[in-house]
């Protein structure tokens, strides 16, 4: 006979063993149901309950599990927040990438800040979105072949003269621009002229072109070039225009 009652008894994980034992040995224990009772819940030993698999975890591994669970939580928010500002993270990037550095080049005297190679479906973003901001906001000359183009005059040797006398070349990528033979020329041009002056071609994507639709020399300069992609979300707009300002900041015309 075992005489353990009147102790108190603090009934968690650690009492299982010893409620196992009164269990299976109810003989050695005097007064078994009323004298051995727990100290924290007001309860007998014997009826205690708890969950066996609430103690095979271990006060470390709950650490351990709340711990995951705190990171997850944390994870989640800042997976929220930069979707909602992924805009302004990517301007960011961008401007950190190029270290908006201003580069001392000697201006070359052109006639022209940027040459704005386009195919003719997407004129109207040109017209309504492109030219209203660069040259009515920023205060800088765009050379646009429906517009600049000299009448009478072969369009090779257009193409190859307002290239040659733009500071910049700004390509407009689309489906439309793909499909034009007349763009995929001044494309091959303007890769052969940049060979000759640093960091002269800035890269607008206006829509999502699939790359079975693309042309080699698209796809050459999608992969080494970092582009511009345009979207008619508020936010995304804004991080366009930002951006494109940061590429063409070098024009000594510009207008912050």
């Amino acid at each position: 006979m075992i005489y353990l009652e009147g102790n108190p008894y603090q009934c968690d994980c650690d009492i299982l063993w010893f409620q196992n034992w009164m269990r299976t040995q109810p003989n050695l224990f005097k007064h078994y149901f009323f004298d051995y009772r727990c100290a924290n819940v007001n309860v007998t030993i014997p009826d205690f309950v708890l969950n066996p698999q609430a103690c095979i975890l271990g006060s470390g591994a709950a650490t351990l599990t709340i711990g995951i669970a705190c990171f997850l939580l944390i994870f989640l928010v800042l997976l929220i927040v930069f979707f909602r500002f992924r805009w302004h993270v990517r301007l960011w990037l961008y401007e950190v990438c190029r270290g908006r550095r201003r580069r001392s080049r000697v201006s070359r005297g052109c006639k022209y800040d940027v040459f704005v190679s386009y195919a003719e479906e997407d004129a109207v973003w040109v017209q309504e979105e492109l030219l209203p901001v660069l040259e009515g906001e920023w205060g800088l000359t765009l050379c646009l072949h429906h517009r600049d183009f000299r009448p009478g005059k072969h369009i090779v040797d257009n193409i190859s003269d307002c290239v040659s006398d733009s500071e910049r070349v700004l390509l407009v990528f689309s489906p439309h621009f793909a499909r034009r033979e007349w763009c995929q020329f001044e494309l091959k041009y303007c890769q052969s002229f940049v060979k000759e002056r640093d960091d002269v071609m800035v890269l607008v994507a206006l829509q999502e072109t699939q790359s079975r639709d693309m042309t080699g020399a698209m796809l050459a300069v999608l992969r080494t070039t970092t582009y511009i992609e345009w979207d008619e979300e508020q936010d995304a707009r804004q991080s366009f225009w930002r951006r494109l300002h940061v590429a063409l900041d070098d024009i000594e015309d510009i207008q912050v």
